[in-house]
C-alpha cells in the first residue's frame, strides 16, 4: 500500500462508515421524537402513501361522527317535544272528564283546555335545535351524513301541530258528523266526503276527501290560502278487489292521518270528530250525512295515537343514529389501529438501536481519528 498525504483511503472509509452510522442514528432519533417509523415519504414511500389515505379516511369519519352527533341532538330534541305534547294531551283528557261532572262551569274548563292547546303550539314552535324543527309540520326531512361517500340517513319530518292532531279550536261541547251507510252503498271515482269545521266564530276549514280508483288527478281543487282554507286529500281504493268494509277502513285511515277521530259503531254508523263542530256532505251513493253530539275523548284518543306514531318514528330514527355512531367510532378505532401497525415505531427496538448506534458513532469517531493520524507517520521517513 502506497503512502500518500494527498489521499487517505483509511480516513475516507472511516468517514463513510461514520456518516452511515450518524444517518441511522438520526433516523432512530426521529422515530423516538415522533413515535413514527414512517414519518415522511423518504422513510417508506408506498407505506407513507397508504398511511396518508388512511389518515384522510379517519378525518372523514370523524367529520361524520360530528354530523351524527348533530342528528342525534336534533332527534332527541324533537322526541322531547313530542313527549311533552303527549303529556299535555293527558292533561286535556282530565279537563274533558271534569266537563262530564254536573255543576262545573264548562266555560272555565274550556278556557283551561284552550290554554293547554296553546301550550302544544308553543312546544311545537320551540322544539328547535340549531334552526331545525322536526315536528312543526314544515315537511323538511333531516338528512344526516352517516357514511363515507356522502351516504345519509333520512329522518322524516313530523307534524305535531294542534291542527294536525285535530285539536285546533278544540271544544268540549263540539258536535260530530256522522255517515250512515245503507245496503245500496257504493264507491265510485271522484266521490267525495266534505268535512266542514266550525267554531263559535264561523267556518275554520274545509277538508275534502276524494275517492280515486284509477290514480288519475283529483277533480277537487284545494285552496289552502283561502278564508276559510280548503284542503283536498286522495283516498285510493279498489272497488273491484276490496270489500265495502275495507274501503271504509281506508277512508278512516286517511282521515285519521289528517287529525280526525273516526269511529265506526256497531250499527255501521261512521262518526267523525275533530274537536270542533263537524258538518258533513258526501256524494257517496247510499250514504247519509248527519250531525250528532261530539266525543272529545275520541278526539284526544286520536291525537294521542298520532303523537304515538311521531314518538315511534323519532325513537326509531334515534336508535338508528345511535347504532351508526357506535359503528362509525368502531371504524375510526380500527383504522387508527391499522395505521399504527403501518407507521408507529417500536420504541423498545428504537431504544436498543439507539444504544448500539451511539456506541458505533463513538467507535467511528475514534477510527476516523486514527485514520487521520496515519499520514503523520510519513514524517519518520525523512528524519
Amino acid at each position: 500500500m502506497a503512502f500518500s498525504v494527498n489521499t487517505n483511503v483509511s480516513a475516507m472509509a472511516a468517514l463513510r462508515t461514520l456518516s452511515m452510522t450518524q444517518s441511522s442514528l438520526n433516523s432512530v432519533q426521529r422515530q423516538i421524537e415522533t413515535g413514527l417509523k414512517v414519518g415522511e415519504a423518504k422513510d417508506d414511500p408506498s407505506t407513507f402513501t397508504i398511511a396518508q389515505g388512511m389518515r384522510g379516511d379517519v378525518g372523514s369519519l370523524k367529520a361524520i361522527q360530528e354530523g351524527l352527533s348533530f342528528g342525534q341532538a336534533t332527534v332527541n330534541m324533537a322526541n322531547a317535544g313530542a313527549l311533552q305534547i303527549s303529556q299535555t294531551i293527558i292533561d286535556l283528557n282530565k279537563k274533558v272528564t271534569q266537563s262530564f261532572n254536573e255543576g262545573l262551569d264548562i266555560t272555565i274548563l274550556q278556557e283551561e283546555a284552550n290554554a293547554l292547546v296553546a301550550q302544544i303550539t308553543s312546544v311545537v314552535q320551540t322544539t328547535i335545535f340549531n334552526g331545525v324543527n322536526l315536528i312543526d309540520g314544515s315537511g323538511t326531512d333531516l338528512e344526516v351524513l352517516s357514511a363515507l361517500g356522502g351516504v345519509t340517513q333520512t329522518v322524516a319530518a313530523q307534524d305535531g301541530t294542534a291542527a294536525s292532531l285535530g285539536l285546533a279550536n278544540f271544544s268540549l261541547s263540539a258536535q260530530a258528523g256522522t255517515l250512515t251507510m245503507d245496503n245500496t252503498f257504493t264507491v265510485a271515482e271522484n266521490n267525495t266526503i266534505t268535512v266542514t269545521l266550525s267554531d263559535a266564530n264561523g267556518t275554520t276549514a274545509i277538508h275534502t276527501f276524494e275517492i280515486t280508483t284509477d290514480g288519475n288527478a283529483l277533480t277537487s281543487a284545494p285552496n289552502e290560502a283561502a278564508t276559510p282554507p280548503e284542503y283536498v286529500y286522495a283516498v285510493t281504493v279498489d272497488p273491484a278487489n276490496q270489500s265495502n268494509n275495507e274501503m271504509v277502513g281506508i277512508m278512516a285511515s286517511v282521515m285519521r292521518q289528517e287529525g280526525f277521530a273516526v269511529k265506526v259503531t256497531e250499527s255501521g254508523i261512521i262518526e267523525i270528530t275533530n274537536g270542533q263542530t263537524v258538518s258533513l256532505a258526501t256524494t257517496l251513493v247510499g250514504a247519509t250525512a248527519a250531525a250528532t253530539s261530539g266525543d272529545p275523548i275520541a278526539v284526544l284518543d286520536n291525537a294521542e295515537t298520532l303523537v304515538g306514531q311521531i314518538i315511534t318514528t323519532l325513537g326509531t330514527a334515534a336508535n338508528r343514529l345511535d347504532s351508526q355512531s357506535e359503528f362509525t367510532q368502531l371504524l375510526v378505532d380500527k383504522l387508527q389501529e391499522g395505521l399504527g401497525i403501518l407507521v408507529d415505531a417500536n420504541l423498545a427496538e428504537a431504544s436498543a438501536a439507539l444504544q448500539a448506534l451511539q456506541t458505533k458513532e463513538q467507535l467511528g469517531i475514534q477510527s476516523l481519528s486514527i485514520a487521520n493520524a496515519r499520514p503523520q507517520s510519513i514524517l519518520s521517513l525523512f528524519q
